[in-house]
């Protein structure tokens, strides 16, 4: 039994009219329509989808983008249900590297229901997937119970990844990636290098001294102490063919 939440910006935009009614018309004719929800700004989404749950959904298929997303991620990773995707407008970056494509083209992907089962980070509590960026990195990192401990003595860029081009989301590990730029030589002939150095782990703390921004799928989190784990295996997720990991 599907359920499809529309998100805000989709509804009464003229702009997705006709392709939201196509989109309808291929569910129908492929026998996987479903309950229309709609999100609403005094509505909670995730006691919405909690409600569908206790009337027999097994899949909720978000109509939106990566922020609408990560509006229902924890309800239903943490109730172990299906997650599909239908990406409409910008910014569906996880659409992509999960093989789906936008618009009306989706609907044949959730048909074929290809289920991968994928890992899910955790930062203080909240959970992504793609991962977590820290740009002009300079607190201190533990990784693994304090087993690797790294201060950067420059300007770095933190990246914290599960999902991305070049990283599995089914290993059961996150990876940090510190790009940094090192003084090389001295004087009138010094020169600045790239160097990029990888961590894989499982827990990783971030403290600072001062309030850092950091972007966990996007979207900006603040503070000084960061705790980042993964919970392995927990998203049950529809992909496509051209998904970017086997």
């Amino acid at each position: 039994m599907y359920c499809y939440l529309y998100d805000e910006f989709i509804q009464g935009n003229k702009r997705y009219e006709r392709e939201l009614l196509d989109i309808e018309n291929r569910l129908t004719d492929l026998g996987i329509a479903g309950k229309i929800s709609r999100l609403a700004l005094f509505r909670n989404a995730e006691e919405m989808i909690r409600d569908e749950i206790d009337r027999g959904v097994k899949t909720v298929v978000v109509l939106g983008n990566d922020d609408t997303i990560r509006k229902v991620l924890d309800v239903i990773s943490e109730s172990k249900i299906v997650l599909g995707l239908i990406p409409i407008g910008p910014k569906n970056e996880l659409a992509r590297l999960l093989g789906i494509p936008n618009g009306v083209e989706a609907c044949d992907v959730l048909s074929a229901r290809r289920i991968e089962q994928i890992d899910v980070g955790t930062i203080n509590g909240r959970k992504f997937i793609t991962g977590v960026r820290v740009p002009d990195f300079r607190a201190e990192l533990m990784c693994n119970d304090g087993k690797y401990r790294v201060v950067p003595t420059s300007r770095a860029d933190l990246e914290i990844q599960n999902l991305a081009d070049v990283c599995n989301p089914c290993d059961g590990m996150l990876s940090a990636n510190i790009h940094s730029s090192v003084r090389k030589g001295w004087g009138p002939f010094a020169r600045h290098e790239q160097t990029n150095s990888v961590l894989p782990f499982q827990f990783l703390a971030i403290r600072s001294d001062k309030p850092i921004s950091l972007y966990a799928d996007g979207e900006e989190m603040q503070g000084t102490r960061f705790d980042i784990g993964i919970e392995a295996m927990i998203l049950k997720v529809i992909t496509g063919k051209s998904r970017v990991f086997i």
